[in-house]
């Protein structure tokens, strides 16, 4: 479940750097990379969790969530007439969505009589 979640995450992040260059009809590097390079590391979380790394896993996806969130934040309180947009607060959401979803432990199964 936690890979997929990263995998979805990281992909997310993709989108809505390029989604910026949409929305201004021109293409917005900074958005593009930081999206891009965050979006890779949330999915290299994802094929951490895969491949049973979990402790590593959840380091990168928590530092990854974690880098999204304050940088979305300061750009929402120190320019919100600026990022005050729905891509802004989708990448918020997913992020907080996403550290729930890392440090929450998994369910565990009862014992079978």
């Amino acid at each position: 479940m936690k890979c997929y979640a990263s995998i979805i995450f990281g992909l997310l992040l993709i989108g809505t750097g390029l989604l910026r260059s949409v929305e201004a009809q021109a293409f917005k590097p900074n958005a593009f990379w930081f999206c891009l390079v965050t979006g890779l590391l949330a999915i290299g979380a994802g094929y951490l969790f895969r491949m049973d790394k979990s402790r590593a896993g959840t380091a990168v996806a928590v530092m990854t969530s974690l880098l999204v969130i304050c940088f979305y934040m300061y750009c929402l309180i120190t320019q919100p007439e600026k990022d005050a947009t729905y891509r802004v607060c989708i990448a918020i959401v997913a992020s907080v969505a996403e550290l729930s979803l890392v440090l929450l432990p998994a369910a565990t199964v009862p014992p079978t009589k």
